[in-house]
């Protein structure tokens, strides 16, 4: 069975006493304008706050270069932003989206790099992870936006236009081509955590020891805080009026995403409609968890593997996660208890 996943504005993951962010936007194009630190200080860190990616952006950095090193952290997200955005006319996945199958399409080689990580975990997941599912996506998104859930003839047509084994890249030539003009990618589900992870690989080049990045809820931190205590994580308590917090998480140099039915929804005739399809079908995928919160050391991962186990329900996830060395995760069931692998413990207070 091959799943999809609608893009979504997480607002699941908050960093608590350190950092909340606000993550209910819906903007395009990366917006960092009149950004600053909002405090300065060996202790206090720096921060600064932007729109890119469809959401709110927030990184704070303990560092006596704090400053410029947001600069460069925020001309990165502007570069990424202007590369996988499926929006932002001439960007790398525009252009791909637009071209007609079987014409190479010239990109950058970060985009490359993307390409092959979402064709990997396309193929590891068995096909649950496919980013070249844009126009069913986009029906949904405009489902949600109206309240009613699309005709059913119509989810039909745009299914055979999906499959990822469609694409193709060739490092050489800095190309990527599709086998079929109707194939449309939307890097949603993959691309912020890819972010993220650059950038952390970027600030720890610098020689930053302290750092928490978040990009819509994907909260990555390096090190631990500047007095060595670990940084702590909320997971949010699905479908709570409020930001209310399930779980508390004790985090040092790793990262969270949680996935959640509760991310992007509608109601219609009393069914929920999340954002998580079977392209088999067209329609939201059955499952007995709520979200899937993970921790490892990649955001990419994390991304990955917290969408997987939301598909796969509590049984098979957590078997996944138990044989997955270097993650642990923590669900919340349809009957809101929480559940969590032998190694999560050591994280949650």
């Amino acid at each position: 069975m091959k799943l999809i996943i609608i893009p979504r504005i997480r607002i699941v993951t908050v960093i608590i006493l350190a950092l909340t962010a606000s993550l209910s936007c819906s903007l395009t194009g990366c917006d960092t304008k009149g950004a600053g630190p909002v405090s300065a200080g060996r202790d206090s860190g720096y921060t600064r706050s932007g729109f890119c990616f469809d959401t709110l952006i927030t990184i704070t950095i303990y560092d006596p270069a704090g400053e410029e090193l947001l600069d460069e952290c925020f001309d990165m997200c502007s570069r990424y932003e202007g590369l996988l955005s499926m929006t932002v006319s001439g960007s790398d996945i525009y252009r791909i989206n637009e071209a007609d199958g079987g014409i190479p399409v010239t990109v950058s080689e970060d985009t490359i790099d993307f390409i092959e990580c979402s064709l990997r975990y396309y193929r590891e997941s068995g096909g649950k992870l496919d980013i070249s599912v844009a126009p069913l996506t986009q029906l949904w998104t405009k489902a949600r936006d109206s309240g009613t859930p699309p005709a059913g003839s119509t989810v039909a047509s745009l299914i055979p236009s999906t499959g990822a084994y469609k694409l193709s890249y060739d490092r050489n030539t800095l190309t990527v081509t599709k086998k079929d003009s109707t194939l449309m990618l939307d890097p949603g589900a993959l691309g912020k955590g890819y972010v993220a992870d650059r950038l952390k690989e970027m600030l720890t080049a610098r020689g930053v020891k302290s750092a928490i990045i978040s990009l819509g809820g994907n909260i990555l931190t390096i090190g631990s805080r500047p007095d060595g205590s670990p940084f702590r994580v909320g997971i949010r308590q699905p479908f709570a009026d409020t930001a209310a917090v399930a779980a508390s998480l004790k985090i040092k140099d790793s990262s969270v995403v949680t996935s959640g039915t509760y991310e992007r929804y509608f109601t219609y005739d009393g069914e929920l409609y999340h954002h998580i399809l079977d392209t088999e079908t067209g329609y939201p995928v059955k499952t007995d968890l709520l979200s899937a919160t993970i921790i490892s050391r990649s955001s990419l991962d994390g991304d990955a593997l917290s969408t997987i186990c939301l598909i796969m329900g509590l049984k098979d996830a957590t078997e996944l996660i138990e044989n997955t060395p270097g993650v642990e995760a923590v669900f919340i069931t349809e009957d809101n208890k929480l559940h969590y692998t032998e190694g999560a413990a050591y994280y949650l207070e």
